[in-house]
C-alpha cells in the first residue's frame, strides 16, 4: 500500500480527480433520463432533499475522511503507527455515533425540515436518503484511513462503484415509482424518491468494496504497526478528543457552505411565495438553477475537491516536519494545476452553454439555464480556488480559518441575495450572482490568509492570467467550430463533440505559445510524455526545456 513517494500529491490528486471525472460522466449519462422521468417539479424536490441531506451529512460524518487522513498522515510522518491504527478505531466509534444520530433525526424530522424550506413534498425523497448518512459514517473513516496512508486508489474505485450503482438504481427506481404513483398528488415526489434510492444503494456498494480492500490489506497494516518503535501511546480519550477537534472546524467550514445552498433555497421559495408564485412555477425556476446550472458548473469543481482532499495529508506531513519550503512548492503546483483546469472549464461552459445543456438534459426549448450558465460560469474558478485553499489551510493547521472566511462570506451573501430577490426581482439571476460573489469572497480571504501564514506569494502571471488568455482563445474556437458544424449537420451532439475536440488542443497550444507551462508541468498532466513529444515536434516546446 501507498505510493512510496513523499511528494506524490499531484499523482494521488490526479487519481482521485480522474475518478471524479468518470463518476461525473456517469452522472451526466443518468441525469438526463432521470430528469425526463421525474420532471422539473420532481427534480426540484430531489435537489431540495439533497440540500437538507448534505447539511446533515456534513454535520455528522462528511468531515471524517479529511480529519482522519490528516491525523493518520501526521502520526505516520513520526512513525507512530500504533497511534495511527488506534485513531482509526476511535474515529469509527465517533463517526458511527454521529452518523446514526444524523440518519435517525433526518428520517423523523423530514417533513418539518422540508416544510420549513417551503417544499413540503421533498420530505418523501428525503426519508429515503436518511439511512445513507449512517452508511457514509462507516465509509468516511475507511476512506480517510487510506487517504492518510497517501493512497487515493481505494477511495477512487469505491466512488466509481458507488456512482455506477447509483446511476442504475436511480433510473430504474424512479421509473418504477413514477408508474406506481402516477395517479397520486405526490407523483413527482415519489418519482424523485426513486432517484434518492440510488444514492443509498450506491453508498452501500461503495462501502462493501472498501471493507473488502481493508480486509485483504490487514496483513500489511499489521506489519506496519509492528514497525512502531517510538513507544509513544496516547490514551483513547486523547485520541477521541483529537478526532473531534480536527473534525469540528472542517464540519463548520463545510456546513457554512452547504448552509448557503439551503438559505438560497429557503429565501427563494419564501420570497417568491410572498410574490404569489405557486410552488410548481417556483419548482421550474429552481430546477433550472439547482439541477442544470449548479450541477453542471460543479462538474469541474469536483477536480478541485480531489486535489483539495489529496493535498491535506501531504501538506500536513511536510508541515509537521517543519519543511515549509516543501509546503510552498506543493501549494504552488496544486493551485496552478487547479487553475489550469478550472479556468478553461468556466470559459468553455460559457462559450457553448446552450448546446451543452441541451445535450445533457435534452430540453431544447428551455432558455433560462443557458443564460444562467453564461452569467455565472465564473463560479467554477472561485469555487475551485476556495476548495483547494481550504485544504491548504487545513493542512497547515489553520482549521478555524476556513470557517471564519465562510461565515463572513455567508453573512454578506444573505444580505446581498435578499436585496436582489426582494427589491430587484432578479429571481434566478439573483441566485447566480449571489453564488459567484460568495465563492469570490471566500477565495479572496483564503488567498490573503495563506500569504500571511506562510509568507507565501502565489505566482499570478502563469497561474491565472495566461490560462485566462489561452481559455479565451479556446472559447472562441469552441464556439466557432460548434456553429460551423451545426450549420452543416444540424445535429447538436455532433457539433458539441467537434467543438470539444478542437477546444482542448486549442487551449494547450495557447498555453504553450504564451509560455504558461513548463516542460515539467506538462509531464505532470495526463499523458504528459506524449504531450511533450507532440509539443516539441510542433516547436511549441524546445528540446532543452
Amino acid at each position: 500500500m501507498g505510493s512510496g513517494k513523499k511528494n506524490d500529491f499531484i499523482l494521488q490528486g490526479s487519481i482521485l480527480a480522474a475518478a471524479g471525472i468518470i463518476t461525473r460522466f456517469i452522472g451526466l449519462i443518468y441525469r438526463a433520463p432521470l430528469t425526463r422521468i421525474v420532471g422539473t417539479e420532481g427534480m426540484a424536490y430531489y435537489n431540495t432533499a439533497y440540500e437538507i441531506y448534505n447539511l446533515v451529512l456534513l454535520l455528522s460524518t462528511y468531515s471524517v475522511p479529511v480529519a482522519v487522513s490528516k491525523l493518520i498522515s501526521s502520526f505516520d510522518a513520526r512513525k507512530e503507527y500504533k497511534n495511527s491504527q488506534r485513531t482509526m478505531r476511535i474515529a469509527f466509534y465517533v463517526s458511527l455515533s454521529l452518523g446514526g444520530a444524523g440518519a435517525l433525526l433526518l428520517f423523523i424530522f423530514a417533513k418539518p425540515l422540508a416544510s420549513a424550506m417551503g417544499w413540503p413534498s421533498a420530505a418523501i425523497p428525503l426519508r429515503v436518503l436518511a439511512p445513507t448518512v449512517f452508511v457514509f459514517s462507516v465509509m468516511g473513516v475507511i476512506r480517510g484511513y487510506f487517504q492518510g496512508k497517501r493512497t487515493m486508489v481505494p477511495t477512487s474505485f469505491s466512488q466509481l462503484i458507488e456512482q455506477t450503482v447509483n446511476a442504475i438504481v436511480s433510473v430504474v427506481a424512479a421509473l418504477l415509482l413514477a408508474n406506481a404513483y402516477k395517479d397520486s398528488s405526490d407523483a413527482a415526489a415519489y418519482a424523485a424518491s426513486g432517484g434518492t434510492a440510488g444514492t443509498l444503494f450506491g453508498a452501500i456498494a461503495g462501502l462493501v468494496f472498501l471493507v473488502f480492500i481493508l480486509w485483504i490489506n490487514r496483513g500489511y497494516f499489521a506489519k506496519q504497526k509492528n514497525k512502531d518503535m517510538t513507544g509513544v501511546s496516547y490514551p483513547d480519550t486523547k485520541l477521541a478528543k483529537m478526532v473531534v477537534l480536527t473534525m469540528l472546524p472542517i464540519v463548520l467550514g463545510q456546513s457554512v457552505y452547504q448552509l448557503s445552498g439551503i438559505i438560497d433555497n429557503t429565501m427563494f421559495g419564501r420570497i417568491m411565495e410572498s410574490k404569489q408564485m405557486i410552488e410548481s412555477d417556483r419548482a421550474v425556476i429552481w430546477e433550472a438553477y439547482s439541477n442544470r446550472f449548479k450541477w453542471l458548473s460543479n462538474l469541474p469543481v469536483a477536480i478541485a475537491t480531489a486535489f483539495g482532499v489529496s493535498i491535506v495529508p501531504m501538506v500536513a506531513n511536510s508541515f509537521s516536519q517543519n519543511n515549509i519550503e516543501d509546503v510552498k512548492v506543493k501549494i504552488k503546483k496544486a493551485v496552478k494545476l487547479n487553475m489550469l483546469i478550472a479556468i478553461p472549464s468556466a470559459i468553455g461552459l460559457a462559450a457553448i452553454a446552450r448546446p451543452v445543456i441541451n445535450l445533457v438534459f435534452g430540453d431544447v426549448g428551455e432558455t433560462l439555464s443557458p443564460k444562467l450558465m453564461m452569467l455565472g460560469s465564473a463560479a467554477v474558478v472561485f469555487f475551485a480556488y476556495s476548495t483547494i485553499t481550504n485544504g491548504i489551510l487545513q493542512g497547515i493547521g489553520k482549521l478555524k480559518t476556513p470557517v471564519i472566511h465562510a461565515a463572513i462570506s455567508l453573512g454578506v451573501h444573505v444580505v446581498f441575495l435578499y436585496v436582489m430577490l426582494q427589491f430587484f426581482e432578479l429571481s434566478a439571476y439573483g441566485l447566480v450572482i449571489g453564488n459567484v460573489t460568495y465563492a469570490l469572497l471566500v477565495s479572496i480571504l483564503n488567498f490573503r490568509s495563506i500569504e500571511l501564514s506562510l509568507e507565501y506569494r502565489q505566482e499570478i502571471r502563469t497561474t491565472f492570467l495566461i490560462p485566462l488568455a489561452a481559455s479565451a482563445v479556446m472559447g472562441l474556437v469552441a464556439r466557432g467550430v460548434y456553429e460551423l458544424v451545426y450549420l452543416v449537420v444540424s445535429i447538436n451532439a455532433i457539433a458539441v463533440v467537434f467543438a470539444l475536440l478542437f477546444a482542448v488542443p486549442a487551449y494547450l497550444v495557447g498555453l504553450l505559445l504564451f509560455k504558461g507551462v513548463t516542460k515539467e508541468e506538462v509531464y505532470d498532466m495526463p499523458k504528459g510524455r506524449l504531450l511533450v513529444k507532440a509539443a516539441q515536434k510542433l516547436k511549441l516546446l524546445k528540446e532543452e526545456e
